[in-house]
């Protein structure tokens, strides 16, 4: 991209999505010219993998592009590539080389910290040793715990330069970057790729170390950022978590702030907030606990998920409902931290689980907000969007699964539609009538990729059909996109919108499909007119009728044939709930009387009728048959 770029080929670089389909046509390609896109290709998971053919389709790709002088940037995986570049045109892969470990962090480093001492941090011996043989994630991870122990020298120096004039203190600064400074920073790197396990050890193991200490420590290693007096007071809860002691915080008998902030080996900042003298310090803490007490774990996930829904102590600091949300704030970005960088989703999961059983407390919503952030962030989504497929299976409980259907509904199905859609497919199979909801969020979100339609409006269907879930989640579904109007025609039903055009690249739901749907929104029966989802899409769809004669037809006979179930009390319920709707729709609150209405009302009553006379007359017919068969036998 970066050679695109600079020979001037490409002026500018956008992103596509794949897709929710195996197969990327050609015609999603954009027009625009001298522009370069970004494909990401969508791994090979449960129940999808990137079509065979994608290597050979390049070559109409290139066809469509060069003339444009426009190019496709595919990401993908070796092992991904192996399967499906079979037959791609030659040079369609470049071998661009291997990047060496030192190359990677150098340019990581340049750009993102220009002043930063790349040269002597690179030439150190050990600092070689760590680079030699790791992954570009790996060389990244390594470049972050190098600024890292940059910033904490610095930071540092600047305290201990106070009142010093810019240019004693640029000098002052300076000391960071000396030989023996750097060779002091690139030993704490070290250490704390080793997660500080040794350090660690000998702090716990101290004679003198109390277990209000190393929950003061792990407190604030979740509590990243938190004032001081929260921390304090937080430790206190998780003490009596664990270990059932109830530490007297409020009064002088228990070590106070300073004295834990320096048993902790963590330096207070002028906010009142703590910062840790180390690299990585922090998220080595919470390592080692996670090991070392194992019979802990249960208590302390308990702990991280009531820290925000209980009523804090009164600490040195004031303490309101933007507490309580900054503190779920913390403690989440630590959960999905926690998970991305160890792939441990226990805390995440208790967290999610815990927020939902509290919905007074208001938390729900920044979890699932957190998730969607968390599905779109590059460093993330990997890890998250396996994390969501695992999610929306699980049925013993709500929580999982309605978030796996939120998160759809929000920045991850615009982006990942494909990938959305497939996890909606397994979520749809919980019992729970919030989750059931909550997919009518879902399914309009996706509904904006017109790629996914097919697919979609296929599942809904079959939803429709399935027996243990059509009548929460089949007429959820159905009902998002029969109540709601599309973008273009504000009074054209959704799920018709574009379906008169005659484009052949449009999606046009079947008519047989329409009446499955229908069939089952029907089921809502008969009742108070006017307030049900059967009204409002009912209403819809003869105003949609009325105001455009070429969807008339379709929608009149959706209607007819959702209700003509001969024989059966379903189908008289069925079309007694219609009749009302209908009168509903002609005269009703906030309605007055319309001749065209009501002209409309007529003509579907008439279809109606004239499918009751018929199946009356194929009944008796059936009677007269079996009448003259009894009487034939008789003689």
């Amino acid at each position: 991209m970066a050679r695109l770029m600079e020979s001037g080929l490409i002026k500018e670089v956008w992103p596509l999505s794949f897709g929710s389909a195996s197969v990327f046509p050609v015609k999603r390609l954009p027009r625009e010219h001298h522009r370069g896109y970004v494909l990401e290709l969508p791994p090979d998971e449960d129940g999808f993998e990137v079509h065979d053919s994608f290597g050979a389709n390049l070559e109409k790709v290139w066809e469509y592009l060069s003339p444009r002088h426009s190019r496709l940037i595919v990401i993908t995986t070796p092992e991904q590539w192996r399967r499906i570049g079979r037959g791609a045109p030659e040079g369609a892969d470049p071998n661009l080389g291997t990047a060496r470990p030192a190359d990677v962090a150098e340019r990581w480093l340049r750009a993102e910290e220009p002043d930063f001492p790349v040269t002597s941090w690179l030439r150190h011996r050990k600092m070689k040793a760590l680079l030699d043989g790791q992954s570009p994630t790996e060389v990244l991870r390594i470049v972050e715990l190098m600024r890292e122990a940059r910033r904490t020298a610095l930071r540092t120096i600047a305290e201990a330069s106070v009142g010093l004039d810019a240019l004693q203190l640029r000098r002052a600064e300076a000391v960071a970057d000396t030989d023996a400074a750097i060779d002091e920073q690139v030993n704490e790197v070290a250490a704390a790729r080793d997660n500080w396990e040794d350090d660690l050890h000998d702090w716990h193991e101290k004679s003198e170390r109390t277990s209000f200490q190393r929950n003061f420590l792990v407190t604030a290693a979740v509590l990243r950022g938190a004032p001081v007096g929260h921390i304090y007071a937080k430790a206190a809860d998780l003490t009596k978590s664990l270990e059932g002691d109830n530490i007297e915080v409020t009064g002088q008998k228990a070590p106070g702030v300073i004295a834990m902030t320096r048993a902790i080996h963590a330096e207070r900042t002028k906010e009142g907030v703590l910062s840790f003298r180390r690299p990585h310090w922090d998220d080595a803490a919470l390592e080692y606990f996670w090991t070392d007490r194992p019979l802990a774990r249960v208590p302390f996930l308990q702990w991280l998920a009531h820290a925000p829904l209980d009523e804090p102590k009164l600490a040195m600091e004031s303490v309101d409902l933007d507490y309580r949300r900054a503190l779920a704030e913390r403690i989440g970005d630590f959960a999905v931290r926690w998970a991305v960088r160890h792939r441990r989703q226990e805390p995440l999961e208790e967290i999610v689980t815990t927020w939902h059983k509290n919905p007074k407390k208001g938390l729900w919503p920044m979890a699932t907000t957190l998730l969607d952030d968390a599905a779109v962030h590059p460093a993330s989504a990997p890890y998250v969007h396996t994390m969501l497929l695992a999610w929306s299976s699980r049925k013993t409980e709500a929580a999982l699964p309605l978030a796996v259907v939120s998160v759809c509904a929000g920045k991850f199905g615009r982006a990942h539609t494909g990938k959305a859609l497939r996890r909606l497919r397994h979520a749809a199979e919980s019992e729970h009538a919030e989750v059931a909801e909550a997919l009518q969020d879902a399914v309009r979100t996706l509904w904006a990729d017109a790629s996914v339609r097919p697919l979609l409006f296929k599942d809904i269907v079959d939803w429709c059909g399935n027996d243990k879930i059509k009548d929460t989640v089949g007429r959820q579904t159905f009902a998002a996109l029969a109540t709601a109007t599309g973008p273009s025609n504000l009074d054209i039903p959704l799920i018709l919108d574009n379906a008169s055009h005659g484009d052949d690249e449009e999606f046009h739901p079947s008519p047989e499909d329409l009446v499955k749907g229908w069939r089952t929104l029907l089921r809502e029966g008969p009742g108070p007119t006017g307030t049900r989802q059967v009204d409002k899409a009912v209403f819809l769809w003869l105003d949609a009728g009325l105001r455009h004669l070429p969807l008339k037809d379709l929608i009149l006979h959706s209607l007819r044939k959702a209700v003509d179930i001969r024989g059966t009390e379903e189908g008289r319920v069925l079309r007694e709930t219609l009749r009302a709707c209908a009168h509903g729709w002609v005269q009703g609150k906030d309605r007055p009387f319309s001749k065209e209405r009501e002209a409309v009302r007529q003509e579907l009553s008439a279809l109606l009728d004239e499918d009751l006379h018929a199946a009356v007359q194929e009944q008796e017919q059936k009677e007269a048959t079996g009448a003259s068969t009894r009487g034939t036998d008789t003689a």
